[in-house]
This record gives structure tokens, C-alpha cells and sequence, in this order.
């Protein structure tokens, strides 16, 4: 095989006999481009460099928005045909007068012309492998573009500028996608979005649309900027770009573009066995919006892949884009492609990655891309503005301009100029013949005859890759919150309800509760059984692999009032508590306090009671009662000492000597003074029963004593402190 890439041979005005032409690979590090009006054969030219990158072991990945490049894998080693006939246009051979015979006789003589056969074409099947790739269908190799919203494999503080790059071309896409023209710098969707992406990835956590759109609504920041978000962008505004996302998402065509392979650089340029891979993006079933979009992601991905490389001086990988119209525009034109496109034509030298441009007018390039490219191969031109350019840009060539004038003049199908800064002096070429059959752009159908066999695991059974689903659209003001109960992959709604309830005789009780959310209407989610909730243990942080089961239709109709309304009206009927009373510590229980937890409480606090206060009481009740005693002693003894004088005072009655009764009142004060210590006495020991009772109630309390008692509180007696949505799992 050639040292070189054999082009086909110099043409020379002058008469000289033509040679054979090869391009140093390494040439294309400078990169290159070839330009030529339609019928110039630069498609034909462009086949022929990628066949020979291919044959030297170089991988090329091909964008193709016109369906040529497919002819690539359109290679018959035995040139017969049996092998044409499927793929020839029937209607155009029978107007040429042409059967798959002369077809393939044609084919045969011309690559003999150039010195290749057969041999050569079986050799290229062997050296490389070949794939289409169709984001948006499955004709080809379905592409998952939406796949490119993962988390990065590297840290993004390790690749922040080229990661930012990537999200600057989801964005864009997306956005041209809903038909919104955004200015990375001035637009609050594109800094929503791109802040929502970036957060996410620099946590090392993916996305899928569904979980940017509900991004949109409830997102994990306050701020935008050094602004509140609310203030830069409130959630009411909010609401239109979520809706147009979410049409997006809902369209049925859409879903084929989150399946397939995924949007994996290296994998695209290599196998496994790292054999050579020629893919082709073909691109042509798309709009241009979503050509935009899917080229644009491809080309950031190409971008951080090669910035991972290291260095080296040989040719790596080739990227080649056919018909670059509308793709690197002059100034100010801005797609989402132009941007990684000059950044690859200034660095992707040092890593080894070539880029190679195809165009019908020299003007479909900003003159930026021009400077940066080394090679030209300029065909037939439609204008004197066309050749006025190139004739400007080749200048520094060494020629004169009617020299250059000249070599113009030479060019036509299949002879182009060769400007090559690598080489003395430009050059006429005429291209080689193809060994690839170049039947003209093909059809999806087509496309799914050459991909047929390939293996596409999801798409072939239906299944959808395994991952974490996102979290449903909640309307305003709810977020969403989490609760770990179970260690479940799924989550259920709840509605999470925080408040403070007063209870006459029990103060005031804070509590939060989660009620599963049920179909039908707000009121009747308070129907069901509630979860005790620990609020310090929700969160807002989204599990990892989370899977989301379906909220009620009524939550976006009903929306935040709904469920205000229904807190306020039947909330309170569901607070009703049981308190129990105890008749001895004269304590009451706590709301929602057990009869057992209540007993063991006031075990626990001494029968509500201090013991060593009781112990106080009673030691001093039976100080009182031992004095009392005492004093009932001594009010006994003077009674009958009373009782005595008077007796012996009132001897006289009975003599004769006295006429009156005397001592009398004495007695009766001194009985009087008895009964009333004795009184006290009883009194007394009364009350050290009572508190010797309490005290034997100290270490055990039997709640059997207790007194049940329901209490309901009034509307006005509850607040609601916050509702939202919690995610059980």
C-alpha cells in the first residue's frame, strides 16, 4: 500500500505527463478543506480521502446532512453484479440505458484505470468498521443524544472549560429545539438551564429532560447570579419554558432520540479491538434545528475527547463534515456549532486530530475557520466572489495571481486545485476513482438494509436502559422533599403537614405528619392513616436512583389552595386526642401520650410529685401530730384536774356551808380545749395517711387510677406551620 494517501494524479496545463499524487496524513493536523460547486466531484474527492484515511488505520467520524456519505460502506470486493443490482436507482440506470452489468463493468474498468481492484476493495472492508449512525430514528444506529445530559466521568473542577463548552451546546440545542434563540449571556432560560445542568454534573449526578424540567420548577438553588431567582426569573414565567420542554418531551417522535448507543467519542472512532471505525452522522431526516442540536453535541464531545489525548505528531482521528453551510458562517452568525469547530481547527493539532470541511462557496466559512486550515482542494467555483476569495487567501503561496489565475481556470469534474503549505507550490489533481460505490444519498430504508444484523439490545427488545426516573412537575409553591422510611428504589407522594395544635389543660404541641396522597380530592388524603415524620431527617437532597410513582390528577388542578383549604377545614377533626387524669399527682397526660407512657413518667418523676417533698410534708405532718398528741395529753389531764377542784370546791353543797355551784365553767373549757386536740389529732393522721399513700404511689403507679379524657381542638387552635410534598421511600 502507498506511503501516502493516494488522491489520484497531478493535471498539469502545460502538457506534462501527469504522476501519481499523495497526501502526507500528517498533513491534515494542519486540516483541511474542499470546495466546489455541485458536479464538481467533491463528494467523490471527500470519499476518496476517507477511504484512504480508512486503508492507513486512521478512524473517521463523518457528519453527513446530505445522505452521501453512506456510499461509504457501499464497498463490493467482487465488483459483479449481483452485488450492484440492490443498490442501483433503477429509474436513472433505465434512463442512461444501463444495466447492473454495465454498472459494475464501469466500476471495475475505472478503478483499474487507477490501479486498484478487487483486492483493494476487500482489504478496505477488512481494515475498518463501518456504522450510520440516526439520532432521531432507527433506520440506522439509533444515537441516545439526550445520553450527553449524564454526569461526566471527571471531576468537573478537572474540565470545568471544556464541560461548560458541552453544556453551552445542550442548551443552545435544546433551546433551538422549542424554537427559542438564546444568548448564553443574556438569556434567563439559557442561564437556568446551563446552571441547573452544571449543578447537577459538579455533584456527579446526571440528568434526564423529565429531571430538568422539574428543575425548572423547583430547583436545587435561590439564586441566580448574586440575584434571589425568584427576582430574576419568578416561577410564574418559569412555567412557559417547563411547558415547552415538556411538549417536547411528550412528542412520540421524540422518543427514539433518549435510545440507542450512547454518544460516546472513543467509541466512535475505534472497536473494542481497536480496529478503525468509519461512523457516519447521517443527519439528512432531520430539521435543522435538530441538525443544529445533534451537531452540536457531537462536536463539544469530539472537543473534550481530544483534550484528554495526549500529545503526539502523527494523525489520530479525522472528523469530517459534508456540506458546512449554515454549521461556520461568517460574523455574527452564532449557531451552537461554530463555536467547537474553531476551537478543534486551533487546538486539535497538538493532539492529533485532523478536521476536514467541505463546502460549495468559500463564503460558508468564517474567515477565522480559512486562516486555520493548511490544505485546500478547491474545484469548480459558481462565482467571480468565490474565486476572488480563494484567490485572495492563496496569495501568500508564492504565485503570482495570473498563475493562480490559471491553475483556477484548470480546475473542473473531478480536477481540483491543490494548495497544500506542506508542498513547494500548488497543484492541479485530478481525483481518483472511488472504490466505494458512489450511488448518491440514500435512503432511511436503505440505511436500515446496510445496518441490518447490528446490534441495538434496547431498541431491539422494546426495553428502555435501566435508570433513575425524575421526579414529576409539581405545580407552585411545592417542592420537592425526601424521607428515607423503608430503603425503597420507589417513592410515593405524600403530603407533608407541619403544625401546632393547643390543648386546653396540655399547652402546645408541634408536630409533622405525612399523608399518602390519594386519588380523588384534597380532603380525602386526610382520610388515610399519617406518617410520624422526623422533620430533621427530610431532605431535599434526590436520591440516587430514585424511582417516582404517579401523583394524583387533582394536585395541578387543585394546586396549593386546594390543599390549604382542605388543611384548614378538616385538619383540626383529625387532632382529636385522648389525655388521661391522674387523681392522686392531679397531673395530666401529654396528646397522644399512652396510658402505660404516662404511668411510666410519673413513676419516673415521683408520681408527679417530688418524693422528697413528700417526704417533707410527711415528716412534719407527724412532728404536728406528735405534739398534738402531747397537747391532747396534757388537755386530758387538766381536765380532771378541773374536774377535781370543782368537786372538792362544791363539798359544801352537801354539808350545808355552800349555797351556789362553783368550778363548773372550768370544766366545761377544758373539755372543750380536749375535744378540740383531739380533733386536730384525727386530722392529722388523716393527712399522713393521704401523703403516706402518695408516697407508696411514687414507685408504682397502676394506670388503672387514670381518668380518660377526649379533647378536640378548635379551627382557631391549629396553625399550619408548612405543607409540601414528601417523597417516601
Amino acid at each position: 500500500m502507498p506511503n501516502g494517501l493516494y488522491l489520484g494524479r497531478t493535471v498539469d496545463p502545460s502538457g506534462k505527463p501527469a504522476e501519481r499524487l499523495e497526501l502526507d496524513p500528517r498533513d491534515l493536523l494542519t486540516h483541511a478543506f474542499i470546495v466546489g460547486m455541485t458536479g464538481s466531484g467533491k463528494t467523490g474527492l471527500a470519499i476518496d480521502l476517507i477511504e484512504e484515511l480508512l486503508r492507513k488505520g486512521v478512524p473517521v467520524l463523518a457528519v453527513d446532512p446530505k445522505g452521501d456519505l453512506g456510499n461509504l460502506l457501499l464497498l463490493f470486493e467482487k465488483l459483479d453484479a449481483a452485488s450492484f443490482e440492490p443498490w442501483i436507482d433503477a429509474e436513472a440506470a433505465k434512463r442512461d440505458g444501463k444495466t447492473a452489468g454495465d454498472i459494475a463493468a464501469s466500476w471495475k474498468k475505472g478503478l483499474e484505470t487507477w490501479g486498484l481492484g478487487g483486492a483493494d476493495v476487500a482489504a478496505l472492508v477488512a481494515a475498518r468498521d463501518a456504522v450510520i449512525y440516526t439520532p432521531g430514528s432507527t433506520s440506522g444506529v439509533a444515537l441516545n443524544v439526550l445520553q450527553s445530559l449524564e454526569a461526566p466521568g471527571v471531576s468537573f473542577d478537572d474540565a470545568a472549560e471544556d464541560l461548560r463548552d458541552e453544556i453551552v451546546g445542550i442548551v443552545t440545542g435544546l433551546l433551538g429545539l422549542i424554537g427559542i434563540e438564546a444568548d448564553p449571556l443574556q438569556s434567563r432560560e439559557f442561564i437556568l438551564l446551563s446552571t441547573l445542568i452544571e449543578s447537577a454534573w459538579r455533584s456527579g449526578k446526571g440528568l434526564a429532560l423529565e429531571s430538568l424540567i422539574t428543575g425548572i420548577a423547583d430547583p436545587p438553588f435561590e439564586k441566580l447570579g448574586a440575584l434571589p431567582l425568584e427576582s430574576v426569573y419568578p416561577r410564574k414565567e418559569r412555567q412557559g419554558l417547563m411547558l415547552a420542554l415538556n411538549n417536547l418531551l411528550a412528542s412520540p417522535s421524540f422518543e427514539v432520540w433518549r435510545r440507542g448507543e450512547p454518544l460516546d467519542i472513543e467509541r466512535m472512532l475505534r472497536t473494542p479491538e481497536g480496529k478503525p471505525r468509519l461512523s457516519v452522522l447521517y443527519t439528512a431526516h432531520l430539521s435543522d434545528a435538530e441538525r443544529l442540536f445533534v451537531t452540536a453535541l457531537v462536536l463539544d464531545k469530539v472537543k473534550t475527547w481530544m483534550r484528554r489525548q495526549g500529545g503526539t505528531t502523527d494523525l489520530r482521528a479525522v472528523l469530517y463534515m459534508d456540506e458546512i453551510f449554515g454549521y461556520f458562517p461568517p460574523h455574527p452568525a452564532n449557531p451552537p456549532t461554530k463555536r467547537p469547530l474553531l476551537t478543534l481547527l486551533k487546538q486539535a493539532r497538538a493532539q492529533g486530530v485532523g478536521v476536514v470541511l467541505a463546502t460549495q462557496n468559500p463564503v460558508d466559512l468564517d474567515y477565522k475557520g480559512l486562516a486555520n486550515m493548511g490544505t485546500w482542494l478547491v474545484g469548480t467555483l459558481q462565482t467571480a466572489q468565490d474565486r476572488t476569495r480563494l484567490r485572495e487567501g492563496l496569495q501568500g503561496s508564492g504565485l503570482e495571481p495570473s498563475a493562480i489565475d490559471k491553475l483556477l481556470d484548470g480546475t473542473k469534474k473531478r480536477v481540483f486545485l491543490l494548495h497544500d503549505v506542506h508542498r513547494s507550490a500548488p497543484c492541479l489533481l485530478e481525483s481518483r476513482w472511488a472504490m466505494s460505490y458512489l450511488r448518491g444519498p440514500l435512503t432511511r430504508d436503505e440505511i436500515a438494509r446496510l445496518m441490518k444484523g447490528r446490534a441495538q439490545p434496547d431498541l431491539a427488545t422494546g426495553a428502555r436502559p435501566t435508570q433513575a426516573s425524575a421526579a414529576p412537575v409539581l405545580p407552585a409553591p411545592f417542592r420537592h422533599s425526601y424521607f428515607a422510611k423503608y430503603g425503597a428504589d420507589r417513592a410515593t407522594p405524600h403530603l407533608l403537614v407541619k403544625h401546632a395544635v393547643r390543648y386546653k389543660d396540655a399547652g402546645e404541641v408541634v408536630a409533622t405528619r405525612a399523608w399518602p396522597l390519594a386519588e380523588g380530592s384534597p380532603a380525602e388524603v386526610l382520610d388515610a392513616e399519617p406518617l410520624t415524620i422526623e422533620e430533621a431527617k427530610v431532605t431535599t437532597a434526590v436520591p440516587a436512583g430514585l424511582q417516582y410513582a404517579e401523583l394524583p390528577d387533582w394536585l395541578a388542578t387543585a394546586g396549593s389552595k386546594g390543599v390549604e383549604r382542605a388543611l384548614k377545614e378538616r385538619l383540626p377533626g383529625k387532632l382529636a386526642v385522648t389525655l388521661f387524669f391522674d387523681p392522686i399527682s392531679k397531673q395530666v397526660s401529654k396528646p397522644d401520650e399512652r396510658a402505660d407512657a404516662f404511668a411510666e413518667r410519673l413513676s419516673a418523676e415521683g408520681g408527679g410529685v417530688s418524693a422528697q417533698r413528700l417526704s417533707e410534708r410527711l415528716d412534719k405532718k407527724r412532728r404536728d401530730l406528735a405534739l398534738e398528741e402531747q397537747n391532747l395529753i396534757g388537755r386530758k389531764s387538766e381536765k380532771w384536774v378541773a374536774i377535781g377542784s370543782a368537786i372538792l370546791s362544791n363539798l359544801g353543797l352537801f354539808t350545808g356551808r355552800k349555797r351556789t355551784v362553783s368550778g363548773a365553767s372550768s370544766v366545761l373549757t377544758k373539755n372543750r380545749m380536749e375535744n378540740n386536740a383531739e380533733a386536730r389529732v384525727e386530722t392529722l393522721k388523716t393527712e399522713i395517711a393521704d401523703l403516706e399513700a402518695q408516697l407508696q404511689a411514687v414507685s408504682v403507679v397502676d394506670p388503672g387510677r387514670f381518668e380518660a379524657k377526649e379533647l378536640l381542638p378548635a379551627r382557631a387552635d391549629v396553625t399550619i406551620l408548612r405543607y409540601d410534598i414528601l417523597w417516601v421511600h
